[in-house]
């Protein structure tokens, strides 16, 4: 008698069918998690921009003590222009120093304490990030 190697080809189809339902169900759900990670990540950096924001508001009260900042500043990338309080002339942009992903574009509120409360609009890659009670909520845009 002849001793047989090898698999059949029911044996490799049944194979080839349990590996093609095993992608079927693992493949929405590293999707899934992957979009997880890009909003979280696209939050974190709002986080981290809304920090370094507030450290430069701060640096520009402290050495300039009779510019008062306005209520709402414009991010732009590696700046922020803020208005003047009690008039709509511009300060000069602070320049900020972030790591991350930075906004585009978006608008932050700020308190007269130099405390950001409130940020809306920033996008951050394919999200808008908006900033509130100390939060901050990531959309697809």
């Amino acid at each position: 008698m002849k001793s047989k190697n090898g698999f059949t080809l029911i044996e490799l189809l049944a194979v080839i069918v349990i590996l093609a339902v095993i992608a079927l169900i693992a493949t929405p759900i590293i999707l899934n998690l992957i979009e997880k990670a890009r909003k979280g990540a696209a939050e974190s950096s709002a986080y981290a921009y809304i920090e370094a924001a507030e450290k430069a508001i701060v640096v520009h009260m402290m050495s300039n003590p009779n510019d008062k900042v306005g209520t709402s500043c414009t991010a732009a990338k590696t700046s922020l222009t803020c208005k003047k309080a009690g008039d709509a002339e511009d300060m000069d942009p602070f320049t900020l120093d972030v790591k991350g992903d930075l906004p585009s574009a978006g608008s932050l509120t700020i308190d007269e304490k130099g405390t950001i409360t409130g940020a809306t609009g920033l996008t951050i890659g394919s999200y808008t990030v908006t900033y509130a009670d100390g939060k901050a909520t990531a959309k697809a845009s």
